[in-house]
């Protein structure tokens, strides 16, 4: 099983049970308790849960805002949903352009599809975003946006960030929230960030937005951009279909992958 299989397993039975033995995990998923420990530092270090003597446990009661907030916990939800995505969203980008990627899970998916590109310039406030693309040697530049980064987020956001992006300009932007609706567009809920990709939205040409079926229907608290100003939206094929026809009457053009 390889580490983002493995770690989602580990989210998922902390979510059913509260509390794990350290021993148990390594029992019960078949594995070392040396990889046990390593994948119990990676977590715990991106605040995704909390270590005690003997054991693990998830950091608050309140699932939904780990699940929101941290990079961790969603780099290993809807992984495959998001792979497809990624798929799609990079067969955008071609040799010589300049792109916007925003700091989401999902994007970071569009990364290993990317390779048969060459001098490519990405402009990113995402922290692991960046990381993975140095991996890389196709880009011609990889630009990170300055400022504050935020804990356990993997975004990084602030004044410094936002005037970088006034000197910056791409093709594409490439971006998700934590929910979509017809009527909001693009939702989520960190306002310092919402800003910060309100004004990458408007120093590309064109808007592309990376939504998996699950966040399709979802308002969260803050619309950063609206339905409207987005030219393609890339989801599934469980995405509700009256949904996919209204915003292709809103004049999207929509992807199903």
């Amino acid at each position: 099983m390889i580490n983002p299989e493995r770690r989602k397993q580990i989210l998922d039975l902390l979510e059913k049970e509260g509390e794990i033995r350290t021993v148990d995990l390594s029992e019960r998923l078949g594995v070392t308790g040396a990889t046990i420990r390593t994948d119990l530092r990676d977590l715990a270090r991106e605040g995704a849960i909390v270590r005690f003597h003997g054991g693990i446990r998830l950091p608050v009661s309140n699932k939904q805002k780990i699940k929101g907030e941290n990079y961790m916990v969603r780099s290993v939800t809807h992984v495959d949903l998001k792979k497809r995505i990624g798929k799609a969203a990079a067969e955008f980008v071609g040799s010589g352009d300049t792109i916007f990627m925003d700091a989401s899970s999902t994007t970071f998916h569009m990364i290993p599809y990317l390779k048969n590109t060459d001098n490519v310039t990405v402009i990113t406030n995402g922290i692991h975003t960046a990381m993975e693309l140095q991996h890389h040697n196709n880009f011609k530049s990889i630009i990170i946006l300055g400022g504050m980064l935020r804990p356990h987020s993997g975004a990084i956001e602030g004044m410094c960030a936002r005037e970088m992006v006034g000197r910056l300009s791409g093709e594409y932007y490439f971006v998700s929230g934590n929910g979509f609706s017809v009527e909001s567009g693009l939702t989520g809920n960190n306002f310092f960030e919402l800003e910060l990709k309100r004004l990458c939205a408007d120093r590309a040409k064109h808007i592309v937005a990376l939504v998996d079926s699950t966040k399709m229907g979802v308002d969260s608290v803050s619309n950063f951009i609206p339905t409207d100003r987005i030219d393609y939206l890339i989801t599934d094929a469980a995405a509700p279909s009256d949904m996919i026809e209204r915003c292709r009457e809103k004049g999207i053009e929509v992807i199903i992958c």
